[in-house]
């Protein structure tokens, strides 16, 4: 039995700190498991085979007395993978940085990045208005073309992937012109442990407007 410390891994009863590093697998041991997000661009989990999501995900239901919620894994409708982030203008959803107008001028609107290779094939321009949507619903918001997304090789696929930032929607700007929350977007589901909302990772197309 090992206790986390930080970055590093502490035996009980030892004077030292160990930091992970490949170590010996022992029969008996608990093994870390990997699981594939909700929705995923990948029908099969290739480390587990009988598990492709976590078998006790918290799943949200938007109507306690249904169990019909909005998922698309793998649906062609819905080819891109999405992540969610922060943005150094905003302090977390905004509600209070949006209110600070030097900050909301450096920051005014929601964006999505996207790879220069995604953009090519779909005929997308660096400031273009665009659509984002995924089984949940739509947004719209700039587009970003940036080296900073490259695409991914998954499975001898060729995986694109867009980030969009969560720090808009609701109020202020109060015309509306910041866009909504890139949260319209994100599964209502949490992880088993601790309950953090599963917005890292999801399905999404992106359209010209």
């Amino acid at each position: 039995r090992c206790l986390r410390v930080n970055s590093m891994v502490s035996l009980p009863g030892a004077r030292t700190r160990h930091v992970p590093g490949p170590m010996p697998i022992k029969q008996g041991r608990p093994f870390p498991e990997h699981y594939e997000p909700l929705e995923s661009p990948v029908k099969n989990n290739p480390l587990n085979k009988n598990h492709r999501v976590n078998p006790v995900v918290k799943m949200f239901h938007e109507d306690p007395d249904s169990t019909d919620d909005k998922f698309a894994s793998c649906d062609p409708r819905y080819p891109f993978v999405a992540t969610t982030y922060r943005v150094a203008e905003h302090w977390q959803t905004g509600v209070m940085t949006r209110h600070t107008p030097w900050l909301q001028e450096m920051m005014p609107q929601i964006f999505v990045e996207m790879s220069k290779e995604m953009a090519a094939q779909k005929g997308i321009n660096n400031a273009d208005v665009v659509r984002v949507s995924s089984a949940r619903g739509g947004i719209w918001a700039i587009a970003v073309v940036t080296i900073r997304f490259q695409p991914f090789t998954i499975m001898g696929n060729v995986v694109h992937q867009v980030g969009l930032p969560w720090c808009f929607g609701w109020q202020y700007p109060e015309d509306g012109s910041g866009g909504d929350s890139a949260n319209i977007l994100t599964p209502s589901i949490g992880d088993a442990n601790t309950m953090i909302p599963e917005t890292k990772a999801f399905m999404v197309n992106v359209e010209k407007t």
